[in-house]
């Protein structure tokens, strides 16, 4: 199964929540610790281009990566996703983007 990824971005764009927040899932201080990247002044990823693209996808690393941070915590794939959805979904409302970006992991 593929994490159902909207593509809205906003995990790049606001990496600095989930590096600096101190309530962050513990399941993902690990993953904090292992993230290479700085952040903009603007809070997003240093590897995000103009064009909202990542200039590191192919490589990037665990936490940017929800099949890959999975296999790394040795966490359940869809305790993870969940995991995930919530806080992109967190995220996407926050930022005020259409609904149609919600993620929707399929329990199936």
């Amino acid at each position: 199964m593929e994490y159902p990824c909207t593509q809205c971005g906003q995990c790049c764009k606001q990496v600095w929540r989930v590096l600096e927040n101190p309530d962050v899932h513990p399941a993902f201080k690990e993953l904090i610790e292992q993230f290479p990247y700085k952040t903009k002044p603007d809070g997003s990823c240093e590897m995000l281009t103009e064009d909202n693209l990542c200039s590191v996808y192919d490589n990037r690393p665990p936490m940017c990566n929800v099949k890959t941070g999975a296999k790394v915590l040795n966490v359940a794939e869809a305790e993870w996703f969940q995991i995930n959805q919530d806080t992109c979904n967190m995220l996407i409302k926050d930022a005020g983007l259409d609904p149609s970006f919600l993620v929707v992991v399929d329990d199936a």
